[in-house]
């Protein structure tokens, strides 16, 4: 059976799954991401109708994204082009996000790079994942 992972991502950064989860196929895994996001969203659908969840499998690959705002009952009751402009802005913010984590990133890699070049030991980590010179796992920012 299959492992998927759920990485929660916020405007604070990602919240990496490190365990993952057993589950027939992808289908039920985008079924269990919602889930996941509706018992999130709970008593605070404001705070979190940006957020998403990245549905990765055991090879880091993604099968799916959950804006939460497309999952989100407390807009429902919205005419079908209002509903889409909240999820399309909330979209955006995460979109957002994603381009400033990935920034922050760079910029660490880059300070980084400059420390090594001039002999410092520069050593640095986001959300537990070794920062480096090497391609970005953006799921780490």
């Amino acid at each position: 059976m299959p492992t998927y992972f759920f990485n929660l991502k916020t405007e604070e950064g990602t919240v990496r799954d490190p365990e993952g989860t057993d589950l027939p196929g992808e289908s039920w895994a985008r079924e269990h991401a919602r889930l996941v996001a509706r018992e999130l969203m709970q008593h605070r659908p404001l705070r979190t109708r940006c957020w998403r969840i990245n549905v990765c499998d055991s090879e880091e690959r993604t099968s799916a994204d959950l804006l939460f705002a497309s999952v989100d009952d407390s807009i429902r009751h919205l005419a079908p082009e209002l509903r889409y402009s909240v999820e399309n802005v909330c979209a955006k913010f995460a979109s957002f996000w994603e381009t400033i984590h990935a920034v922050k990133l760079t910029l660490l890699q880059v300070k980084g790079t400059i420390a090594r070049s001039e002999g410092a030991r520069y050593i640095a980590a986001v959300n537990g994942v070794r920062v480096d010179n090497k391609t970005p796992n953006m799921n780490a920012a």
